[in-house]
């Protein structure tokens, strides 16, 4: 590696963490403001927010955003090479704008692996953390009277197991009427069940329970006060928040998203959307990294604001095509994979025109 593709490399990696934590100071500032009634309302504190819910707040803020933190670390980099006629000066010396460019897929190469391991692997945990502070601090009373109001699961757990239960509370993590049955074609050949239960984790404690079981040539009943069964997932997978999808590693959420395929779930689209973001996202990076470069390095003195403005206006249909098809897609109109690919593909092609006809100088 040569001395200027370390140079290009180091300042778009400084620049890339100087805009991305000057944007995080700035949202958590805002954040604050806007939901400090909702804060005091639910007996929370800014210190608690502060130290429980904004540090993983900012880190999924952080990562979400890194293409446009990157395509703007881009833009006043390279800005300021052209503004200061660096650019002209390494090209006047015989080095190829495509030369040019291999540092600056580099430096988007090393922010996207970081961002699609964070997104694979550490962003769930902490959307896990973001996402219990939030549900117990920051909703509002409506939505969280219906969140712990008790609910009725009816539902296919597997091939042939079906599970139902009344009246089961989040809160107290107790149900009432439990039943749990499975099926060889028409034919019950289980049955499980109990007045009350107890879910914890992935463990029953079942009481008042009567079990049949009728498989084959085998056949047995049992029943008692209480007994302690243990299934393969947990009341939160059975009744999930629309924002589940984020607290699973990537290979958790692939055997959650088969299995509510079988369930036909009516937020399979929404759980497919966060599986596919989590690699397309990274990928942009290094389209923004491409457009970026071929927008700031067309700059001539005075044009800094002019080409910055058209850089954040384009960063913000980016975003507004990544919400607009994911809207599409949760209502069922467009498949979650072209959801996804469909910003990408269409920024791709924006990048490649003004990277193949750019005019320098």
């Amino acid at each position: 590696m040569k001395i200027l593709d370390r140079y290009i490399i180091r300042n778009i990696l400084i620049t890339f963490i100087f805009i991305t934590l000057f944007l995080q100071i700035i949202s958590v500032i805002i954040d604050i403001t806007q939901r400090m009634h909702r804060l005091e309302e639910n007996k929370g504190s800014i210190k608690n927010a502060l130290i429980y819910y904004y540090p993983f707040w900012s880190l999924w803020l952080s990562n979400t955003f890194s293409p446009i933190s990157l395509f703007l670390s881009i833009i006043f980099f390279t800005s300021s090479l052209t503004k200061h006629s660096e650019m002209k000066a390494l090209l006047t010396n015989g080095i190829s704008f495509q030369r040019i460019t291999i540092p600056y897929l580099f430096s988007a190469f090393i922010i996207g692996t970081i961002s699609l391991i964070v997104n694979y692997f550490f962003l769930p945990k902490a959307n896990e953390m973001k996402n219990k502070f939030h549900y117990q601090y920051l909703l509002n009373s409506t939505y969280k009277n219906q969140y712990d109001n008790n609910k009725t699961i009816c539902t296919q757990v597997s091939k042939n197991g079906y599970l139902f239960i009344r009246n089961f509370s989040r809160k107290k993590n107790r149900g009432k009427d439990f039943v749990y049955q499975e099926l060889n074609g028409r034919k019950l050949i289980y049955l499980l069940k109990a007045k009350n239960v107890i879910w914890f984790n992935k463990n029953l404690i079942l009481y008042d329970y009567v079990e049949n079981n009728t498989n084959h040539n085998y056949h047995s009943f049992s029943k008692g006060n209480y007994t302690i069964k243990k299934l393969p997932f947990t009341h939160e997978e059975l009744l999930p928040e629309e924002y589940i999808a984020e607290t699973m590693t990537i290979f958790k959420l692939k055997k959650f998203i088969d299995r509510e395929k079988k369930k036909g779930s009516s937020h399979l689209n929404t759980y497919l959307n966060e599986y596919y973001q989590r690699t397309s996202l990274p990928i942009s990076n290094f389209i923004f990294t491409i457009l970026g470069l071929s927008i700031s390095s067309k700059i001539k003195k005075g044009e800094n604001d002019h080409h910055t403005f058209i850089g954040l206006l384009l960063a913000f249909f980016y975003l507004f095509f990544i919400e607009m098809f994911k809207v599409y897609s949760n209502k069922g109109i467009l498949p979650s994979i072209a959801s996804v690919i469909l910003p990408n593909m269409i920024f791709m092609i924006i990048t490649l025109l003004i990277y193949c006809n750019k005019n320098l100088y």
